[in-house]
């Protein structure tokens, strides 16, 4: 119900800064048209799976940052440089432990980040397909997109998920 009403009034914002004016006519046509979508389009419910852990959610955008800003490099320079050191690829990540909106965070992850970009993402078994712009190393994009997803998991999974990677072994080799 909370849900519906947060909506309603999103949606009331829209429609006045769609309209470019705040009149007493647009909040009522706002509210009106607001309204009668929420009931006509109902919220399917939602069950929360997981929770934000500040410290391990820190650590991931850090991360994410970091690749962000050495793939924009990368790309930037072989922009600027007249020697083309492309080298294409597709690879195959299996992901494990993930409910679909984790995978969702991990696959627009790795698509905002410049030279990759995730083409489709297959349920049963769960695995990732990873266009790569610069690819030396099948191993490594896999364990770098496995790295996000445990970063992932950390950050944003449910408890669950995290005793059950807590035993899995570090891409690696060795345990976490």
């Amino acid at each position: 119900m909370r849900r519906s009403f947060a909506l309603v009034a999103w949606l009331v914002v829209v429609w006045t800064a769609l309209w470019e004016e705040i009149s007493w006519a647009n909040l009522l046509g706002g509210l009106a048209a607001a309204g009668g979508l929420v009931i006509l389009f109902p919220l399917a419910p939602t069950k929360r799976q997981g929770r934000i852990r500040p410290w391990p959610a820190l650590r991931f955008a850090v991360y994410f940052l970091w690749k962000l800003i050495e793939a924009s490099a990368i790309v930037a320079w072989e922009v600027v440089t007249p020697r083309n050191r492309i080298n294409e690829g597709i690879v195959a990540v299996p992901i494990h432990g993930l409910s679909n909106a984790l995978v969702t965070v991990v696959a627009n992850a790795i698509s905002l980040t410049p030279g990759t970009l995730t083409l489709e993402v297959d349920e049963d078994p769960a695995v990732l397909y990873v266009h790569v712009l610069h690819l030396h190393d099948i191993e490594a994009v896999r364990r770098e997109v496995q790295h996000l997803e445990r970063l992932v998991i950390a950050a944003f999974g449910p408890d669950e998920a995290l005793r059950s990677r807590a035993g899995a072994p570090h891409p690696t080799g060795g345990a976490r």
